[in-house]
């Protein structure tokens, strides 16, 4: 499972039981969470009408979807047709989902230049077995 990654303010809209750390850095172990994580299937603002309840101040991911990581999600039931390298005409300009997807980077970025130091990894929280992964050293 990889949960919806949250910032440390987003982190605090939602109930304690759901949230988990996701993204750590640490020379010897993690030491510093830099992104939390939403470890429910769903999630808990969202009513029987498929409504978000918290719209106006919901995570960077849910406004950024469905562009992750600069691309387009072929988890979105309306994009889940696209091929990895294939181009398409785009039906929706997605200047907002750019912008809050460039914004949630950004954030990464900036909280890992500024605890940036010598042997800095990456640590990333396993939900399943609640463990704590080494994925290597930071790179700036």
């Amino acid at each position: 499972m990889r949960g919806l990654p949250l910032t440390d303010r987003e982190n605090k809209l939602f109930p304690s039981k759901t949230i988990a750390p996701k993204l750590a850095v640490g020379v010897e172990k993690p030491q510093t969470i830099v992104l939390f994580q939403l470890i429910v299937n769903c999630c808990p603002h969202v009513n029987e009408k498929n409504e978000c309840q918290i719209y106006a101040k919901r995570p960077l991911m849910c406004q950024s979807f469905p562009i992750v990581a600069g691309a387009i999600s072929n988890r979105c039931q309306v994009f889940n047709y696209r091929r990895p390298g294939v181009a398409y005409d785009e039906p929706y300009s997605m200047t907002a989902q750019l912008k809050a997807s460039n914004k949630l980077e950004q954030y990464i970025q900036n909280y890992l230049r500024r605890n940036s130091r010598k042997g800095l990894r990456f640590w990333e929280y396993d939900p399943n077995s609640k463990k704590w992964l080494d994925k290597g050293l930071y790179k700036d």
